[in-house]
C-alpha cells in the first residue's frame, strides 16, 4: 500500500520493473531501442559504446553485436511504446491505472484480495468481494503504517540498545581476559622466582655437603701425609745405618726399630688409618616430575566458561587500592573503619597464629599500627611485648565498624573455631577502650566444624557459617542457623559446580536483605535470598565484572558500601545504584 490517496500493487511493481534499464537499474531516461529489440537509456548506451572501439558493441542482454549509427547512439530508434507519462509515474512510484483495464483508474479497494481495483474489476473478478473507497483504504493504511513506523522505531531502538550491550560485554570480556592474563603472568613469575630460589637452595645445599665431604678428605690426606713423612724418615734412617756399616750406628738404629720410633707398635699406629666408608652427595626429592608438573598445572589454573544471566546493574564497582603485589596474597579479611582507614588481614591458614595485618588509607598508603588494637571480624589481642598482634576468634561484623564513642555500638558476636563438630556462639561487650577490656557471655552451641567465615544479620537472629571442607575432595559449605538452635536450618546449593566459597556477608540491595557469598573459584559473588529459613540463589552481583578476580573477603561500611578483597591484594568497593 501507499499513502497520499494512492496504493501500490504487485502490478505496479511489475510495471516499474518493465520501465527499468538493465544497465543503470533506474527508470529509463530517453529509452533507445536496439535492432535486437532491447531497450536501454541513451546515456547508458553512450557509455557502453565508448568502451568498445570501431563503433561496434555487444547488446548487454543478448550479446548480439550492434553497430553504432553514424550520428551516434542518439540516432538509435526511440522506444515510443514507453510513454512519458508512465515514466513519470514510475519515477514517483505511483500507478493509478488498472492493468486489466488500462483506460480505467483505481477507484476502489478490494478488502478480500487486499488490492486496488477499478469499477469494471468489481463487476467481474471481485463481484462478491467486500470493497471500500480507495481514499478510505489509504487513510486506514496511513494509520496502520504510522503504528508500524513507531513499532519499527521501537524495535530499532531495542536492537541498537542490545548491540550496545553486546559491545560493552565484548569489551568487558577483553578487560577480564587482560586481568586473567595478568594473573597468569604473575603466577608464572611467582613460579619462576620459586624455581630459581629452590634451584639456588638445592645448589647451595649440594655445595655445602660437597664441601663437608671434601673437607674430611683433606683432613685425612693431611694426616696421611704426616704419617708418610715419618715412615719415609725411618726408612732412610735404616738405609743410612746399613750403608755406613758402623757398629755403633747399627746398634743404635736397631734399638730404635725394636723399641723406639720404628717399633712395630709405633709403625702400626701410622698405618692403621684405613678407609672403611665412602661419602657421596645425593639429590633427594619427595615428588616426581609428573607430580610436580601436575601441582604446577593446578596452580596456574585452567580457563573455563562461566555463564551468568544478564541482570540490571545493581552496584558500581571501583578499585580502591592494592595492598600487595604478590598474586598468592590471601586477603583473609578487609575491615573499613569510620575514621576512613581500612584494616586488611592475611591469614592463609585459619588455625595459624601470628597472622600478619596492615592498616591502609583509602589511597593505599600503609599506616603505622604499632600502638593500636583492632576489632573486626578477627579479634586482635596484644602480645606481651606489645609489638605485634594475632587473631584468636572470628566474630560477626555487627556494628564493629561504628563509632567507638557510642556504647550501644560496641557489642559483637564471636564464634570459636573448634574442631570437635560443635562451635560456641558468644556475645562480647567492650567495657573499656584503654586498656581494651571485653566481657564475653556464652550464648549457645551450633553443630559445625572448623569454619572460614561467618556473619550475623541485623536482627541478630540468623547466623550464616562458611564451614571448611573436611577432606580435600569436598567443598566448603554455607549453612544457615537460627539463634539458640544448634542444628542448621538451611544449606546453600549453588547453581554452579565446582564452587569455592571464601566469605559470607549479609547485605542490603534494593531495600531487601540478602546474603552475599564470595566464590573465589568462579570470580563471582552470589546473591542469595534468605526467606522463610531457606537459602536460594537469586543472581550474581555485577556479573562478569573484570575487576572481580578471585574474591576472598567481604565486608560493609557505615555508608552502605560493600568492600571486596581479591586474591593478589586488590581491594574493591561496590556502591549500590539508586
Amino acid at each position: 500500500m501507499a499513502t497520499g490517496g494512492s496504493v501500490r500493487s504487485q502490478g505496479d511493481t511489475d510495471r516499474n520493473q518493465a520501465l527499468t534499464c538493465d544497465l543503470c537499474l533506474d527508470i529509463y531516461t530517453f529509452p533507445k531501442l536496439l535492432p535486437c529489440h532491447h531497450t536501454f537509456c541513451q546515456h547508458c548506451l553512450k557509455d557502453l559504446a565508448a568502451k568498445h572501439p570501431h563503433n561496434n558493441f555487444p547488446c548487454p542482454s543478448c550479446r548480439k553485436q550492434t553497430a553504432v549509427p553514424p550520428g551516434g547512439v542518439s540516432d538509435f530508434q526511440t522506444n515510443f511504446y514507453i510513454s512519458v507519462q508512465d515514466l513519470e509515474r514510475a519515477r514517483k512510484g505511483v500507478f493509478k491505472i488498472c492493468m486489466a483495464h488500462p483506460k480505467d483508474d483505481f477507484d476502489l479497494f478490494c478488502v478480500d484480495c487486499d488490492l486496488p481495483v477499478c469499477l469494471k474489476c468489481v463487476m467481474t473478478k471481485h463481484k462478491a468481494h467486500e470493497t471500500q473507497d480507495l481514499s478510505d483504504a489509504a487513510e486506514d493504511a496511513m494509520s496502520q503504517l504510522d503504528k508500524d513506523r513507531k513499532r519499527l522505531q521501537s524495535c530499532v531502538g531495542d536492537v541498537q540498545k542490545h548491540a550496545q550491550l553486546v559491545t560493552q560485554e565484548q569489551q568487558a570480556v577483553k578487560d577480564k581476559h587482560a586481568a586473567l592474563v595478568a594473573n597468569i603472568r604473575n603466577r608464572q613469575a611467582t613460579l619462576k622466582a620459586a624455581v630459581d630460589k629452590y634451584t639456588d637452595d638445592a645448589l647451595a645445599s649440594l655445595h655445602n655437603i660437597t664441601t663437608d665431604i671434601t673437607g674430611t678428605h683433606k683432613a685425612d690426606l693431611d694426616c696421611l701425609q704426616q704419617n708418610l713423612q715419618q715412615l719415609t724418615k725411618l726408612q732412610q734412617r735404616v738405609q743410612q745405618a746399613v750403608d755406613s756399616g758402623a757398629g755403633c750406628e747399627l746398634v743404635t738404629v736397631a734399638r730404635e726399630m725394636r723399641c723406639g720410633r720404628g717399633s712395630e707398635e709405633a709403625v702400626q699406629k701410622l698405618t692403621t688409618k684405613q678407609m672403611t666408608t665412602v661419602c657421596r652427595p645425593v639429590l633427594r626429592f619427595s615428588a616426581t616430575l609428573d607430580a610436580a608438573l601436575e601441582r604446577m598445572r593446578d596452580y596456574m589454573g585452567k580457563a573455563a566458561k562461566m555463564e551468568m544471566a544478564v541482570s540490571a546493574p545493581e552496584v558500581t564497582v571501583m578499585e580502591q587500592f592494592r595492598c600487595r603485589e604478590d598474586p598468592d596474597t590471601d586477603v583473609y579479611h578487609v575491615c573499613p573503619m569510620t575514621d576512613g582507614k581500612v584494616w586488611v588481614s592475611y591469614e592463609p591458614n585459619m588455625m595459624r597464629e601470628g597472622a600478619t595485618f596492615e592498616k591502609f588509607n583509602t589511597d593505599g598508603k600503609v599506616v603505622d599500627t604499632r600502638k593500636e588494637n583492632v576489632r573486626a571480624k578477627v579479634t586482635w589481642v596484644p602480645r606481651k611485648n606489645g609489638s605485634s598482634l594475632h587473631p584468636t576468634q572470628r566474630m560477626g561484623n555487627i556494628r564493629t565498624d561504628a563509632k567507638r564513642t557510642e556504647p550501644q555500638l560496641t557489642r559483637f558476636f564471636r564464634l570459636n573455631n573448634a574442631l570437635t563438630g560443635q562451635a560456641t556462639v558468644s556475645t562480647a561487650q567492650v567495657v573499656s577502650e584503654k586498656p581494651l577490656t571485653v566481657e564475653t557471655t556464652k550464648e549457645f552451641m551450633v553443630k559445625c566444624a572448623a569454619h572460614r567465615a561467618f556473619d550475623v544479620d541485623a536482627s541478630e537472629q540468623l547466623f550464616v557459617v562458611l564451614e571448611e571442607a573436611q577432606t580435600p575432595d569436598l567443598q566448603c559449605t554455607v549453612r544457615l542457623y537460627r539463634r539458640r538452635q544448634p542444628d542448621a536450618i538451611a544449606t546453600y546449593s549453588p547453581p554452579v559446580a565446582p564452587f569455592q566459597p571464601s566469605d559470607v556477608c549479609f547485605y542490603t540491595l534494593g531495600g531487601h536483605v540478602v546474603l552475599l557469598v564470595a566464590d573465589e573459584l568462579n570470580d563471582a559473588i552470589h546473591v542469595v535470598n534468605v526467606q522463610d529459613g531457606r537459602l536460594s540463589f537469586a543472581r550474581y552481583l555485577a556479573p562478569g565484572c573484570p575487576l572481580l578476580v578471585q574474591p576472598t573477603a567481604l565486608n560493609t561500611d557505615t555508608r552502605g558500601r560493600l568492600w571486596v578483597a581479591c586474591r593478589g591484594g586488590t581491594i574493591l568497593t561496590c556502591t549500590p545504584i539508586s
